[in-house]
């Protein structure tokens, strides 16, 4: 079957990704699965998002990666990239979710983290695996992207639609993992 045990979660800012991302992984880890990997979330300050952070799952280590404030780089839209920090923190959590867990989650594949070839690359691997692996992604064409779709499930999420997606995912993933 296409994409089985490979998910991609796309939309729009704002739409529901990472909330069905934290949906997955807190009702998969109630169940006895062991998820590791890597989540982006935002920093905020007075209600305006300044950057993101790039964190290990398994261990909650973190590093911000993009900001407004910083100077120089790689640059999208008002954010300025550290690949040296994101690769920091993504690289070796990615690896040791391969190694170490049931299934493996990457919020976010887009713009900002695949500055990094060394994250397009284990990209590649994971999804390349047998490990069961859900990502996050952006609505517009990335070629990584198009290609990992191709391998996947894919669902569109809107606003409001997180549980809905998060349950199916969660029910597919305990079948392959033959848990009920």
């Amino acid at each position: 079957m296409r994409g089985e045990g490979k998910y991609i979660i796309r939309g729009r800012p704002g739409s529901g990704k990472s909330t069905a991302i934290n949906i997955i992984k807190q009702q998969l880890e109630r169940k006895g699965v062991i998820v590791g990997g890597i989540k982006t979330p935002e920093l905020r300050e007075g209600g305006i998002r300044r950057g993101f952070f790039v964190e290990n799952v398994l261990t909650g280590e973190q590093a911000l990666f993009a900001s407004t404030t910083f100077k120089g780089g790689p640059r999208v839209s008002k954010y300025y990239i550290r690949v040296k920090e994101f690769e920091k923190i993504a690289i070796p959590a990615l690896s040791k979710a391969m190694e170490k867990c049931d299934v493996v989650i990457v919020d976010e594949i887009g713009k900002m983290e695949l500055f990094s070839k060394s994250f397009a690359d284990i990209i590649r691997q994971i999804w390349l695996s047998d490990i069961i692996a859900i990502g996050t992604a952006p609505v517009y064409r990335i070629p990584l992207v198009e290609e990992i779709c191709n391998k996947s499930k894919v669902y569109w999420i809107d606003r409001g639609k997180a549980d809905y997606v998060a349950a199916s995912i969660i029910e597919d993933v305990l079948s392959l993992l033959d848990i009920l």
